[in-house]
């Protein structure tokens, strides 16, 4: 018994590749799963979103930087009064030389300021802008790696449905066969009615499984269209590239999860808050300067400078100081707290899929070797069937039991490719040069 295992696996490769229906070796192939990630990737919104919210946090760390220049401003007022008012500033008044008097006053101002010191606050606001920058851009691979994720599994799902859908015809013609040779010997009188009935009722629950791999076929194309963002007409499974594992060594993980690095640079933000809250303890200073001009509609303007500093130091705010700072400190530990949640799913999220990599890989190894056995048995029974020792029913059990095997290592074969996609997503090294390394496309 040993022995001949041990020679069926040593025929399997070349019994696979003669009996099970993928892609054929050779084939011009129009639609690769780089190419299907490529366009989702270009189209997703979640992915067009994700950079929206990249772009939108870019703005604010340029808007906190702005605080470090000197601001200015230019304000301009015409006012028109009951009586007549004087125009000059009351400084400027010369009793010798009567001020002018006018209804309209019309008043420039050109201010500049510049904050000395505020406590910390300023250099606060732009180290948590930093951070949420940081955070929106491992969102935004986090989002890119969920879309390739998305992706191959609809793509895979169109192959494995495809090859379902083989698999069912295949079943179909053999039980045709069988249906239409159980006829023969009927109407030459050498069978039984019963044998034509049978083989008609199980012709009829393959076509019926052959329905159901139709419709499910329809609905992986329209599946992977919609993550791709193109119309379903565009797309023709027999002319996708099948797509397997890689047999390169696994390369070592050289980053972290895009989902904890997020959360960790959004509890460094949320750190930056609270010190920006406790900024609003200290006093603020404030240097500011400006070209003030009074004048008329007609003329008469006076300009004048002036330059000051200001000290800014809230003494009672009704406890709204301490209330910014205690939530601050609140959204600090709710912030540590997802980080070490995002830490527990994502190592939850790496085990199950290093074992989803195991089984798949063993169920892919045991039911290899059953559809050869199975093949073997169907072979059998009908040689046995022809010769007029067998029974009919042990060769429909037969042709059900090849059918089933090669359905469940087809989506088993499938099942290792999605397995060690998820993984690397787990793992924070899903992109477009893990796939060229660890996936083989055939044309």
């Amino acid at each position: 018994m040993k022995s001949c295992i041990s020679r069926i696996g040593r025929t399997l490769p070349l019994l696979f590749v003669a009996s099970l229906p993928f892609p054929a070796a050779g084939h011009a192939q129009s639609l690769t799963l780089g190419d299907a990630v490529e366009s989702a990737l270009g189209s997703h919104p979640s992915v067009t979103a994700a950079s929206a919210r990249v772009g939108a946090a870019s703005g604010a760390g340029d808007v906190a930087r702005a605080a470090r220049l000197p601001g200015a401003a230019i304000d301009a007022t015409l006012t028109r009064f009951q009586e007549p008012m004087v125009v000059a500033p009351f400084h400027s008044l010369d009793f010798s030389d009567p001020p002018t008097f006018d209804r309209t006053l019309a008043q420039g101002r050109l201010s500049v300021a510049y904050t000395l010191f505020d406590g910390g606050e300023r250099s606060s606001r732009i180290r948590g802008a930093d951070h949420m920058y940081e955070a929106t851009r491992y969102g935004q691979s986090s989002t890119e790696m969920s879309v390739i994720d998305e992706t191959a599994t609809a793509y895979v799902g169109v192959l494995s449905t495809q090859a379902v859908l083989d698999a069912s015809v295949a079943q179909v013609e053999a039980l045709q066969d069988e249906a239409d040779r159980a006829q023969r010997r009927f109407d030459a009188g050498t069978s039984a009615e019963l044998e034509v009935l049978r083989a008609q009722a199980t012709l009829q629950e393959a076509r019926a499984q052959l329905a159901s791999a139709e419709a499910r076929m329809s609905l992986s194309v329209r599946a992977l269209a919609r993550v791709m963002g193109v119309d379903a007409t565009s797309i023709a499974p027999e002319g996708m590239a099948d797509v397997t594992v890689a047999p390169a060594t696994r390369r070592a993980v050289t980053s972290q999860s895009p989902i904890v690095m997020q959360a960790d640079r959004a509890a460094s933000a949320a750190q930056t808050r609270v010190s920006t809250a406790r900024a609003g303890r200290l006093p603020t200073i404030q240097a500011g300067a400006g070209l003030l001009d009074f004048g008329t509609l007609d003329g008469g303007h006076i300009v004048e400078w002036q330059a000051g500093v200001q000290v800014s130091w809230p003494l009672f705010t009704g406890g709204a100081r301490s209330a910014s700072v205690r939530q601050a400190e609140a959204e600090l530990s709710a912030a540590r707290s997802d980080l070490d949640a995002a830490r527990l799913q994502v190592a939850q999220a790496v085990d199950v899929a290093e074992t989803s990599v195991i089984e798949a890989d063993a169920r892919a190894e045991a039911l290899s070797l059953a559809v050869v056995q199975w093949e073997e048995v169907a072979r059998i029974e009908a040689l046995a069937l022809e010769a007029g020792s067998g029974v009919q029913g042990d060769l429909l059990r037969a042709q059900a039991g090849l059918f089933q095997a090669r359905a469940g290592y087809i989506r088993a074969r499938y099942d290792t490719v999605l397995s060690r996609v998820r993984l690397a997503r787990a793992e924070g090294t899903l992109d477009r040069s893990w796939m060229d390394e660890a996936l083989e496309v055939s044309r």
